[in-house]
């Protein structure tokens, strides 16, 4: 029995860990050591009651585990469904960035597209205008051989067969007497704008004194104006204004001499010629203009001085810049309808600056006039605002006859808006029998603005004659001053810079039709160049009258005495 308990208790021993209150002998006494083991030595119902509370502990502590497991089981089974919720949640932000990524590279596709097109475009662009100026010489230098060949075509022709008479020269056709008429007709009608401008100042002149001749140039200085005017643009206006252009300043000076040389009755007329017969009566216009303003008098050099300036340089040098599709100013988007600020800011802004360059008029006035005042002639001024009106329209009309019916009407809008602000401006601001005296050269502004306005209808050309008016009432008196001769002046320049804000106050593209005048900036610096580009021209050519010696024919003004009071009650 005993070695039984003993292998039992080895067994245990080596199964389970010493009971805690198991009991070591002291070392130092053996004897005393068995005894206690054999008195100490637990028996098998201890030993069982001990697995059993071990046991008993060991469920207590898996049954724990299993309810901590359960748990957590559910945590983590609600964490799944929260995140299970939040990725459904996030899925449409995830398509939508999607979807938004997708047309975000679409866009740098087509901005690339883009991008590349407009290089493309650009380089076009620059290759087309660096081609400009080579198609224009190659294009005339093409003109000049058709034209040699036409000739030479003509001429073998013209020679009669051997042993046969000449045949005599077939009658001219209906049809080419009909071309050549045509062809002439704006020229000649345009020589009316001149010689109404001739007549304007004469009518101002009072009857009653026939021998005091008008502000302006002697007959000799006037004449060599026109000469010098005419001669300056044919060998030297015209190719500043159309030829081929050198870096949008300029055309070639001599660009057209050989083609005008070249003429003659057989031979068909160059393709300059339209454009120079065209612009020739506005040239002459001009040029009699700025020698009629004139406060001193003109010798005949001085005269020929100041056509040679008017039409060799000015008018060409803005008509280049306006006009020439390589001008710097065409180039940013000036418009110039029908060339007026071309032709009456530049030409009316040279008279004012040559005549304050030079002073008040010094013809004398006689003594009737001193005593009458300023007389007024209506059928002679009526005569030549009729030559201005009518030799001013014609060449616009020549170069557009499409547009005739609509350049007419304007035309009537025009003058009627102008002349009506104008009295309306003159009998609230200016009193006495003054008050008329301003209306016809506002008449003429008007008129002379029209082409700038031109449209269908009437509405719009009559608004633009009422601010042309409005705007004769403000600077009219300013520009004039106290010289009666620089009144037709001053109402050119007023149309034309009328006529350079135009296309920004009543264009398609204007304020009167969009609320914001894109273009105004552009016009205003077109406007500003031929305010300076005239206003500087003349107030050079004054100072080069001045200086040198033999330009000027100076009178001493002949003031007459103060009436007596007999006389003047009597008056």
């Amino acid at each position: 029995m005993r070695g039984r308990r003993l292998a039992i208790w080895v067994l245990l021993a080596a199964l389970l860990p010493v009971p805690v209150g198991l009991a070591q002998a002291p070392e130092d006494d053996p004897s005393a050591g068995a005894e206690s083991a054999e008195s100490a030595e637990p028996s098998p119902e201890e030993v069982l009651a001990t697995l059993r509370q071990q046991l008993n502990g060991m469920d207590q502590g898996i049954k724990t585990l299993q309810e901590q497991t359960a748990q957590n089981r559910a945590a983590i089974a609600g964490q799944s469904e929260r995140l299970d919720a939040e990725m459904k949640r996030m899925d449409p932000i995830s398509l939508r960035l999607d979807s938004l990524s997708k047309q975000l590279e679409q866009a740098q596709d087509l901005l690339e597209a883009h991008e590349a097109r407009i290089e493309d475009n650009s380089v076009k662009l620059y290759e087309t205008l660096m081609g400009i100026d080579d198609n224009q010489q190659s294009m005339m230098a093409l003109q000049v051989q058709i034209q040699r060949t036409e000739r030479s075509v003509q001429a073998a022709l013209a020679e009669p067969a051997a042993g046969q008479p000449e045949a005599a020269g077939a009658p001219e056709t209906a049809d080419e007497r009909g071309d050549a008429d045509v062809s002439l007709l704006p020229f000649a009608l345009g020589l009316l704008l001149p010689a109404g401008i001739l007549l304007y100042p004469m009518a101002r002149s009072r009857t009653s004194a026939p021998a005091a001749a008008p502000a302006g140039a002697p007959p000799g200085g006037l004449l060599l104006a026109l000469v010098g005017a005419v001669l300056g643009f044919v060998l030297v206006g015209i190719g500043i204004r159309d030829g081929a252009s050198l870096g949008g300043i300029m055309g070639t000076p001599l660009a057209f001499l050989p083609e005008l040389f070249a003429l003659s009755p057989d031979a068909p007329p160059p393709a300059v010629a339209a454009p120079l017969l065209a612009q020739l009566p506005l040239v002459a216009a001009m040029a009699v203009l700025a020698a009629v303003t004139v406060g001193t008098r003109l010798t005949a050099v001085g005269g020929l001085l100041v056509g040679l300036a008017v039409g060799a340089l000015l008018l060409p040098l803005f008509g280049h810049w306006s006009g020439a599709a390589a001008g710097w100013l065409a180039a940013l988007g000036f418009t110039d309808s029908g060339a007026v600020v071309g032709t009456a800011l530049v030409g009316g802004g040279a008279a004012l600056g040559l005549a304050f360059g030079l002073g008040r008029a010094g013809v004398g006035r006689s003594r009737d006039q001193a005593a009458d005042g300023p007389g007024r002639e209506p059928a002679l001024l009526v005569v030549a605002v009729l030559l201005i009106w009518i030799g001013w329209l014609e060449p616009q009309v020549a170069a557009a006859p499409d547009a005739a019916t609509a350049l007419v009407l304007a035309s009537w809008a025009a003058a009627a808006g102008a002349l009506v602000v104008a009295a309306l401006f003159n009998a609230l601001l200016r009193g006495g029998a003054g008050r008329l005296d301003a209306l016809p050269a506002a008449l003429l502004a008007g008129i002379i603005a029209a082409p700038a306005a031109a449209a269908s209808g009437m509405a719009v050309p009559l608004i633009f004659g009422a601010l042309v008016g409005l705007l004769h009432g403000l600077l009219a008196r300013a520009l004039q001053g106290a010289d009666p001769a620089r009144e037709l002046a001053a109402g050119f320049a007023i149309a034309g810079l009328a006529a350079a804000l135009a296309p920004a106050l009543v264009g398609p593209d204007g304020f009167l039709f969009v609320p914001v005048a894109e273009a105004l900036p552009v016009q205003l610096l077109g406007a500003g160049a031929a305010l300076v580009l005239g206003l500087g021209g003349g107030l050079s050519m004054g100072l080069l009258l001045r200086l040198l010696p033999g330009l000027l024919s100076r009178r001493p003004i002949d003031v007459a005495p103060a009436p007596s009071p007999a006389a003047a009650a009597a008056a």
